[in-house]
């Protein structure tokens, strides 16, 4: 009988069309059947993609049209429909007579309406691809991935969690918060209940925006609205504080955690009001100071104390491992040395740390006299022996390299995502290596060094990818260490100053870190004999002509987010200056050939800055080896010939850059650099991030010899992305 179907297929294709139409869906029922469930799969993704951008438009307080919401419901119509069809009416037998003949009724049946569904559908994919770009932003993290399992549940911790569960579910509370001395461990039983409320759906959403001592209420917005999900465009305080304050009256169910509150925060500033009858926003804090939060109006406040003996025992046997009980006199002497720890988490997680699986008693009875002879420097609300802890731990570091590392961290400010190349690069430039030939050697030692210090419980993961952060009591303990003599740090980046910092002299700092009021002025004539490192940041006046005069030994140099209109004539006077970091400066900034006098200069970085030219004075860099333009979206040219005169050039970035010159192009335009210059040492490269505007750019002769090399290449022949990376080849 199958072949009789086949025969009349044959016949309807020489009949007038609406009868061969007809028998068409008889001979071609299995077709139609398989091409349905192939469109009802594309429909599926299709909803899923325009129910993301919905959220996420819905997210960022976008109005959904009308149109979309509409072909939404159309959408999940049809898709129920099909659900049936495919189900019961496809999985129905197709022969009649007891499986002697083909059921042609039903067959034809099943082939009409799958042709018809197919067309539909069509349609709705067809009108679809206006409704998946309705937001193309990813949606905020959860709050229950910030936790990095760093979170001890102690006995005594659990007791206090349910407690303070209890008060967030009490509709008379919509403010309480959690005290304690610094390393309590206040913010990862924070972080530890947002996780909990969100698996208990006591909260749709939850908010957490680190305070710290010295408050910027942009930045606590931008992390508050961050986690709810409207991005905040607006200027002004005021603005954002409205839009915010908007944000969070058309949701529900939100809590807001505020940690490291150091002095009363004004809420409403921010955008935040409490007290309303419904208590659709509660904030829980954190602080070390319970007058603080009494200011503030809170109506319970949940102190922290101490571990239990037993907790803090059981807790410093787990980070020094079981070695410290081989025998009943090391377990005595490990005993005694955790009872330094004063019971607190923060203080037994380092000092565990830095006595993990030793054995050896001496070492042991060294590290009991050491904690019991620290003399710790007072940081308001940090117990001593938090500090002595802190300071036992560095010191037991293995290496120079890894302690000089440990104290770059300190240079940025507070709850810093500090990046892990910063490191690098600040390294390679202070000659903190030994026996390191090139950068890439040097970002494999420090990412080494970067998982010790986090293993040494020093440094804690970022969110974001190859960064890393200090906790706040670590880097309290961190600034008071490297201030001392022999390190000469000097640190002043977590608030703006309107002036620098008044000394009698400068003479004895090698390091100096300062976040900069907009209009702070700069010194003049300043002597600094012994400085290796000078970061400065956000500042808008210019720098004095002879800045630089008296800082002749500097080999770091980083001025970012600064509004220059040129570089200082005394720049040139740096002749041992190995790095030099020009980060996200404005417009203003249009002549930087000074830079070419800078001989020695190993690595050089614009990154994020508006400069338009790469003039060709930079190709005297011949020790040069790292050349960073990437984001540099303002960038028009680099000069013809620069890139062949940087013959020790091991890592390029210039992702954003796409006017190269082809080879043997002539005149016209801009003299711009031809990719091909670099063909001559690209058996040296190590990193490579490019763009090119067409194929016919990358040289056939171009080989990278080096199998560890780390490449991102982009082509893009009108406006069609080919993207080539090494972990594509």
């Amino acid at each position: 009988m199958e072949i009789v179907v086949s025969i009349v297929g044959k016949i309807g294709e020489y009949i007038v069309p609406p009868f061969g139409e007809h028998v068409g869906y008889l001979i071609s029922y299995k077709r139609n059947i398989a091409k349905v469930k192939e469109h009802y799969q594309k429909l599926l993704l299709k909803r899923e993609a325009v129910q993301q951008s919905v959220k996420g438009a819905n997210w960022n307080q976008e109005v959904i049209a009308r149109e979309v919401q509409t072909w939404q419901t159309n959408v999940d119509i049809r898709i129920e429909g099909l659900r049936k069809f495919l189900e019961e009416d496809v999985k129905a037998n197709t022969m009649c007579l007891n499986g002697w003949c083909p059921d042609l009724k039903f067959r034809y049946s099943l082939g009409k309406k799958s042709q018809k569904n197919t067309e539909a559908i069509e349609e709705l994919l067809q009108e679809g691809e206006k409704y998946d770009r309705v937001f193309i932003r990813a949606p905020p993290l959860e709050v229950g991935s910030t936790s990095n399992g760093r979170f001890k549940n102690f006995e005594s911790r659990k007791t206090k969690i349910n407690q303070v569960l209890e008060a967030l579910r009490d509709d008379k509370m919509d403010m309480i918060a959690i005290c304690g001395m610094g390393g309590i461990g206040k913010t990862e039983m924070a972080k530890e209940i947002a996780k909990r409320v969100k698996g208990d759906n006591l909260f749709d959403k939850v908010a957490i925006a680190v305070v710290s001592q010295n408050p910027n209420l942009k930045e606590i917005q931008a992390a508050i609205a961050e986690c709810l999900g409207p991005k905040l465009n607006e200027e002004s305080l005021s603005g954002r504080a409205a839009r915010l304050h908007s944000t969070l009256v058309k949701s529900t169910k939100v809590l807001i955690i505020l940690d490291d509150v150091w002095e009363p925060l004004d809420l409403e500033a921010i955008g935040i009001s409490h007290g309303d009858k419904d208590n659709s926003c509660k904030i829980l804090l954190t602080s070390r100071n319970e007058e603080t939060c009494n200011q503030m109006n809170t109506q319970k406040i949940f102190p922290i104390k101490l571990l239990s003996k037993e907790e803090a025992w059981n807790f410093f046997r787990e980070m020094a491992g079981d070695s410290c009980i081989g025998s009943s006199s090391l377990r005595l002497k490990a005993k005694m040395v955790e009872e330094e720890c004063g019971r607190l988490p923060i203080a037994i997680a380092t000092v565990g740390s830095a006595m993990k699986d030793n054995s050896k008693e001496n070492e042991w009875d060294a590290a009991l006299e050491q904690l019991k002879k620290s003399i710790p420097q007072y940081i308001p609300g940090l117990h001593p022996k938090v500090y002595a802890s802190i300071e036992f731990s560095y010191i037991h570091l293995k290496s120079k390299d890894v302690k000089s590392c440990f104290l770059m961290c300190c240079l940025f400010p507070e709850d810093y995502d500090i990046p892990i190349d910063d490191l690098v690069r600040y390294g390679v430039g202070r000659r903190l290596f030994a026996d390191i030939d090139t950068i890439a050697e040097a970002r494999r030692r420090v990412h080494a060094i970067v998982h010790n210090l986090k293993r040494s419980n020093l440094l804690l993961d970022s969110r974001q990818k190859a960064f890393i952060k200090m906790h706040d009591v670590v880097r309290d303990v961190a600034i008071s260490i490297a201030s001392r003599d022999e390190n000469g740090f000097m640190v002043r980046c977590d608030v703006g100053l309107e002036e620098w910092p008044q000394k009698d002299t400068y003479e004895g700092f090698a390091a100096i870190s300062l976040m900069l009021g907009k209009t702070t002025k700069h010194p003049k004539g300043l002597k600094c004999p012994r400085l290796q490192l000078l970061q400065l940041s956000s500042s808008i006046c210019p720098l004095p002509p002879n800045m630089f005069d008296g800082m002749k030994e500097i080999r770091v140099l980083s001025l970012e987010r600064m509004s220059l209109e040129r570089l200082p004539p005394s720049i040139q006077v740096l002749k041992n200056l190995r790095m030099l970091k020009l980060e996200y400066c404005s417009d203003k900034l249009k002549n930087v050939s000074v830079i070419g006098a800078l001989e020695k200069l190993e690595m050089l970085s614009f990154c994020g800055s508006e400069i338009k030219e790469v003039p060709k004075e930079i190709g005297n860099l011949r020790q040069l080896k790292l050349l960073d333009l990437s984001r540099c979206y303002y960038l028009e040219r680099i000069a013809a010939g620069v890139l062949s005169c940087l013959s020790r050039l091991e890592e390029l970035y210039a992702y954003e850059f796409d006017k190269w010159k082809s080879t043997g192009e002539n005149g016209g335009g801009i003299d711009n650099a031809s990719f091909a210059e670099i063909i001559p040492y690209s058996h040296q490269m190590m990193a490579l991030e490019i763009s090119l505007p067409s194929i016919k750019l990358l040289p056939q002769d171009l080989h990278f010899k080096n199998q560890k090399m780390k490449f991102r290449i982009r082509i893009a022949p009108r406006f069609q992305w080919l993207k080539l990376d090494s972990t594509s080849v």
